[in-house]
């Protein structure tokens, strides 16, 4: 083997074991960045849609466009709670998480309100696409931003 084949042999040995190293290194999800305060916030606004999506998957099944449309309404009021939090901490979120979560938000807000409005005409049909595209919604985001968080436990 000559000086060469050696030495290509060497690099990709050592870049084999680094990449590898750096493959098990676990990096932080985007969520796991932010301050405890705004992470407890999103936690919370998190677990009461997941709240809200479980009675509307029940309701769903009952045909009870009435408490889908009301659980819609809930949801979509469920938005970082302005009571709680600063337009600081609104900052830090976006700041952290970026334009794209932002982006997110609001697309998934605008399903619920649309999941609402199907619900108050009655249009069974529409109510379930635009649920499984909210179910959608919410693992896309938990996939980007905080993947150890479970969708509708």
């Amino acid at each position: 083997m000559n000086n060469m084949s050696l030495a290509f042999l060497m690099v990709l040995s050592v870049s084999v074991v680094a990449n590898s190293t750096v493959a098990r290194e676990k990096v932080p999800a985007p969520a796991e960045e932010l301050t405890d305060k705004v992470r407890n916030f999103l936690k919370k606004e998190m677990g009461l849609l997941a709240d809200g999506g479980r009675t509307i998957e029940e309701a769903l099944a009952a045909d009870d466009s009435t408490t889908v449309a009301e659980e819609a309404a809930k949801m979509h009021e469920t938005f970082v709670h302005k009571d709680e939090v600063t337009t600081f901490d609104l900052r830090i979120l976006k700041a952290e998480l970026g334009d794209e979560f932002v982006e997110r938000d609001k697309a998934f807000h605008g399903l619920v309100r649309q999941l609402e409005a199907y619900a108050r005409e009655g249009k069974a049909d529409q109510q379930q696409r635009v649920f499984q595209d909210m179910l959608k919604a919410c693992a896309g985001c938990h996939a980007a931003y905080a993947p150890e968080a479970p969708v509708l436990e």
